[in-house]
């Protein structure tokens, strides 16, 4: 089992079978966090779209896209 190299905690199993070169937990990772929206445009063929949590202008009209094809 390996440890955060922040914070010392003991990094799961299962982070670590998703990601095995990683050395530290969930709260202390650096890397952005995705959002994701179905986009219906074509009804037969939704497509996945993935936007950063920190692309705050992108992430408002995704969640737009999103509402009004509902």
């Amino acid at each position: 089992m390996k440890t955060c190299c922040k914070c010392g905690v003991e990094i799961p199993q299962i982070r670590l079978e998703a990601i095995p070169d990683t050395n530290c937990c969930v709260k202390c990772s650096v890397a952005p966090k995705y959002v994701g929206f179905m986009d219906w445009y074509h009804k037969t063929a939704p497509e996945l779209v993935m936007v950063s949590s920190n692309d705050k202008e992108n992430l408002r009209r995704a969640q737009r896209v999103s509402d009004r094809s509902r």
